[in-house]
Parts: C-alpha cells; structure tokens; sequence
C-alpha cells in the first residue's frame, strides 16, 4: 500500500456504501465478491478521518516497473 496520502473531497456517507467507506467493497465499481486490496489512503478535506481505498484488480492501474 502506498504510504501517500492525497486530500480529496469524499462524497456525504448518504452517498457513498458504507462498505466502500471500510474498504470492504470496492471503490470504483463496488464489487464485494472480489478480491480487494488496499491501493491508497484519502483523509476527508477539514477533519481527521482517514480512509483505506481498496480496489479489485479490475480497477487497479496496471503495475509499473
């Protein structure tokens, strides 16, 4: 997991599942049958919540060597 950590406007809780939120769900396409892995971490713009962003290989980037 990449110890990067970019501010980014996350979306209301009504808006987003909460299992997107606890990176039990993909966050891209929400897929939960998937494999997930942890592909970055997102504070929430103004407080101190931090989020794990898990992604299914479908919507991870490609590797780069």
């Amino acid at each position: 997991m990449s110890s990067m950590m970019e501010e980014a406007a996350l979306p209301s809780v009504e808006e987003v599942s909460i299992a997107r939120l606890h990176g039990l769900a993909c966050w891209e396409c929400g897929a939960v049958t998937k494999t997930l892995e942890p592909s970055h971490e997102v504070r929430q713009h103004g407080t101190n919540l931090v989020w794990t962003v898990s992604l299914c290989a479908g919507c991870r980037p490609p590797a780069t060597s």
